[in-house]
């Protein structure tokens, strides 16, 4: 915004051919309101509040704010209390009260009012006295007691024109009535109608210990001593013209705001001190005027808003129209003005207020103005001229002339193309110096033969000419590093040799014949961030250089006799000109000049630069989320809790300043976030989007005109998401050990499974082995019961057919009476009947079958030796007619036996003697 507003302001320059202090425009585009502006008032905390047409505008120095009445009429008088801002529109007053973010609420005083108000009726003027405040509307004059909240009706009438405060009593003109003043609550008669003849009073204020002054609308100035109405005769004042408004300045000067013509600015001593008009204002009618602390009066215009830099301590000027054009040079010389242009030299009286006149003949570019010994001479596009008051002569027509100095009797010329030499007052004409032919901008001048040149590409030269001046004798080149920066300027400061770049100052060290930054001068200036290598050195020993905020210059102390650098807060938007061609002159004592391209700025030193602006003042604070959904926060909050989502926050602050040229800058820090205070710049609002969660203090600090101001902070906490909230992290603590635990049971019991089933699978395996084991074991001794089965039947079927064979022997044998076949025949009895077949079978059918007898003789207990013996044979599955052999009895005995068997049994009939000794 500021770099917007110094063009405003440059533009205000080209205004006027007047040198006037800094004005500074605002558009309706700038503070985004209507465009009438009916009062202006200052706040305790220097804010600027302005009645507009749209609302109540607030201005900090760097925001605009527009508070909209209730319907949205137009504000017409506005007056800022120590705690309060108290506004008249249409048909409402009231007062508006900051809240705790900054931002200001109304209370309309309208509904107090016991008999209301007139239809239509607007409020045009506001007054403070004691504890009550006055309301001016054409009918009525209201009192709000700032204690009790109560309003009353003080005066009505019919047509109240203007209210004032003088000297902590109230007046009111009534139309065709005079003027009135309030005493004990009512309204009394001051100065009478037959006195004021109808004027239309604009402004009443002290004068003098016990006099009033009145400006009138039309008529002029008043005097009023008691109740007597005198006229105050005032040289210069515009009588022809019809003000609006009026204000008796600080300074003793009155700041008129006219209909159509502008604003003057006049002393009652006569002297028309300034005449602002359109276009160095936005409006030529001024509907307020205002001085603030500072001094700055501020202008509410018919369309617009204006501030007058009255205590600045810059005066400028431009032509109106362009004719003069870039001034590249300036030189007092006999009580004239001269300025060297792109367009002509120009003269004027010094400190007269007529306009620049152009030499005749000297239109064209003016490059230098030089005054060597006695004669003034300008270096023009087309030669030399010497000036003779408010004339010139071409003394030397060859190609353009940079520069001249004085050399031995006569001068040396730097040309585009070379040197030339001439004497004074000699017939004989410049003539060019031989062997150099070179460009010649910058030149000094050491002694009687020696001169130093500095060239744009090629570096310094140092040259010794010929006594005759026709040629050089030596040259030296000294090359200058590119990274010391281009463009050197040569310049003799307290009869040192010096060349100086936009980064680098360079001295002449003579005997070492070379030049070396250890000097000085480049030791102060070190950091000045110049913005070229132009130098110059002034009648009264100072060296200036030219930065990007300011201008340099370095003098002698007169006192500690060591040099010291002081700096011109004069940024480079309002002193504009091509890189190189920077320049200021020396015009008067203490008294400089600054060029540029659309005309100069003066100055004095001491530099008087005492207007303080405010405190840096931390106007608002936003958040917003994801961008959207913006909110004021409280400005007063020790430490303010926002919401997760709103994790985007700016800050707006501002210095209120008013100074046009003098450029606020503001530098900031956000502490748990950034711990590096951030570069310098002027833009009064800081933004950052997406913080993450933690404690945060926002710092920033300013300063303007090297005056350092309190560091502002505020504190603020953006909380974690609620999944991230410290409940939230004890959840998932809890959550995670219960997790834990819920997993270590999970697993205890999947590892008790495991195990158990291992075990199961263990014991099935064990179970399995067993039970093959006891397979192998049983088919094992399956075997080995079929194999003694196998034995056992064996035997017996052995035993049977012994038997029968033997049986079958003995059959033949009977009858037969030999002795000896007797023999045969007893001992096959015997063998038949022979106990140990039976012992022999019972024990191999006990082997194959341990359980059987014991079974049988639990079942049957009742039964015999050959009962079981019976019993055995049959588990065999032996038929009766097998038995038969085996007992040595018949098959028909055998049968008898298994009769009797089953009987002992006690057997069924349809049971089978065999099968249920098997299944046994």
């Amino acid at each position: 915004m500021r770099f917007y507003l110094l063009l405003l302001f440059l533009l205000s320059w080209l205004a006027n051919g007047q040198e006037l202090p800094p004005v500074l425009n605002f558009s309706p585009n700038d503070y985004n309101a209507g465009n009438q502006n009916w009062m202006v008032s200052q706040g305790p905390d220097k804010r600027i509040y302005v009645a507009n047409n749209s609302g109540l505008l607030q201005f900090d120095g760097e925001h605009w704010n527009l508070y909209k009445v209730p319907g949205e009429t137009a504000v017409r008088s506005v007056l800022a209390t120590e705690d309060r801002i108290y506004t008249g529109a249409y048909m409402d007053f009231g007062y508006w009260e900051p809240k705790e973010n900054g931002r200001l609420t109304y209370t309309s005083l309208k509904d107090s009012v016991g008999p209301g108000l007139f239809d239509g009726e607007q409020f045009w003027d506001i007054k403070e006295i004691g504890d009550h405040v006055i309301f001016q509307s054409h009918q009525r004059l209201y009192s709000f007691n700032k204690i009790s909240g109560q309003v009353t009706v003080v005066v009505t009438e019919r047509n109240i024109s203007n209210l004032f405060k003088v000297r902590d009593r109230i007046y009111y003109q009534e139309a065709e009535k005079g003027l009135f003043v309030i005493e004990e609550g009512v309204g009394r008669s001051f100065v009478s109608n037959e006195k004021i003849r109808n004027k239309s009073i604009i402004g009443l204020f002290p004068y003098s210990s016990d006099k009033i002054l009145a400006v009138t609308r039309d008529d002029g100035i008043f005097i009023i001593t008691g109740n007597q109405w005198e006229f105050l005769p005032v040289e210069n004042y515009p009588g022809s013209v019809s003000f609006f408004s009026a204000n008796y300045l600080k300074d003793g000067s009155l700041a008129l705001g006219s209909i159509g013509s502008g604003l003057y600015i006049l002393s009652l001593e006569g002297e028309l001190k300034y005449h602002l008009s359109q276009p160095t204002l936005l409006n030529n009618t001024l509907l307020a005027v205002t001085e603030d602390e500072e001094g700055n009066v501020w202008g509410g215009l018919d369309n617009g808003i204006a501030v007058i830099n009255k205590e600045s301590p810059f005066r400028l000027f431009v032509d109106t129209f362009g004719k003069i054009g870039t001034v590249y040079c300036a030189l007092v010389v006999d009580g004239f003005m001269y300025l060297g242009t792109n367009q002509g030299l120009y003269y004027k009286e010094k400190d007269a207020d007529g306009e620049y006149v152009l030499v005749p003949g000297t239109t064209g570019q003016v490059w230098s103005l030089n005054y060597i010994n006695g004669e003034l001479y300008a270096g023009h596009d087309r030669g030399t001229f010497i000036v003779e008051g408010k004339k010139v002569r071409l003394i030397w027509d060859g190609l353009g002339t940079w520069t001249m100095a004085g050399m031995g009797g006569g001068i040396l010329q730097g040309h585009y193309n070379g040197l030339s030499y001439f004497s004074p007052g000699s017939e004989e004409p410049a003539s060019y110096i031989e062997n150099f032919d070179l460009s010649v901008q910058h030149m000094v001048v050491e002694n009687d033969s020696i001169a130093w040149i500095s060239h744009y590409h090629r570096g310094v030269f140092k040259i010794e000419l010929s006594r005759d001046y026709s040629k050089i004798e030596n040259i030296k080149n000294f090359k200058v590093d590119p990274e010391a920066g281009m463009d050197p300027h040569v310049f003799i400061f307290e009869n040192d040799i010096y060349y100086s770049t936009e980064k680098l100052v360079f001295k002449y060290d003579r005997k070492k014949d070379e030049f070396t930054a250890d000097n000085e001068l480049n030791r102060l200036s070190r950091g000045n961030n110049r913005i070229s290598g132009a130098s110059r050195v002034l009648t009264n020993g100072s060296w200036w250089t030219f930065g990007e905020e300011n201008l340099f210059y370095v003098t002698r102390d007169p006192f500690e006799q060591k040099l010291i650098e002081r700096k011109i807060p004069l940024p480079l938007e309002s002193r504009n000109i091509g890189k190189g061609f920077e320049n200021i002159s020396l015009v008067g004592k203490d008294q400089f000049l600054a060029g540029s391209n659309g005309g100069y700025i003066e100055f004095s030193l001491p530099l008087r630069n005492d207007v303080l602006s405010g405190q840096l003042l931390l106007s608002s604070i936003k958040t917003s989320i994801k961008g959207e959904h913006a909110a004021y926060r409280s400005l007063i909050a020790k430490g303010l809790d926002l919401d997760n989502e709103s994790n985007s926050i700016s800050f707006h602050y501002a210095i209120p300043n008013y100074q046009i040229l003098a450029r606020p800058e503001y530098s900031y820090r956000l502490l748990n976030y950034t711990k590096d205070w951030s570069l310098w710049d002027q833009s009064g609002t800081t933004r950052f989007e997406n913080l993450p969660p933690g404690n945060y203090v926002f710092q920033v600090k300013g300063r303007i005109n090297d005056r350092d101001l309190e560091v502002r902070e505020y504190a603020f906490t953006i909380p974690k998401p609620w999944h991230l909230s410290n409940l939230a992290l004890i959840s998932y603590g809890l959550l995670f050990l219960l997790g834990l635990f819920g997993i270590h049971h999970f697993y205890k019991r999947r590892h008790r499974k495991i195990i158990l089933e291992r075990e199961k699978n263990l014991k099935m395996k064990n179970l399995e082995a067993e039970q093959q084991i006891i397979k192998l074991q049983k088919e094992n001794l399956e075997r080995n019961m079929t194999e003694k089965n196998g034995q056992l039947a064996a035997s017996t079927m052995s035993l049977i057919k012994k038997n029968e064979f033997l049986s079958y022997l003995k059959e033949e044998l009977k009858g037969d009476e030999n002795s000896r076949v007797k023999k045969v025949i007893k001992t096959i009895d015997k063998e038949l009947s022979e106990e140990d077949n039976w012992k022999m079978f019972q024990e191999a059918f006990k082997n194959s079958d341990k359980e059987f007898f014991d079974k049988l003789k639990a079942k049957h207990p009742e039964l015999t030796s050959n009962d079981l013996r019976l019993c055995a044979y049959l588990r065999l599955n032996l038929s009766s007619k097998e038995i038969a052999p085996l007992i040595n009895i018949s098959v028909k005995s055998v049968e008898i036996k298994r009769y009797r068997l089953r009987k002992k049994m006690d057997l069924p009939r349809n049971v089978n003697l065999t099968d249920y000794i098997m299944q046994l």
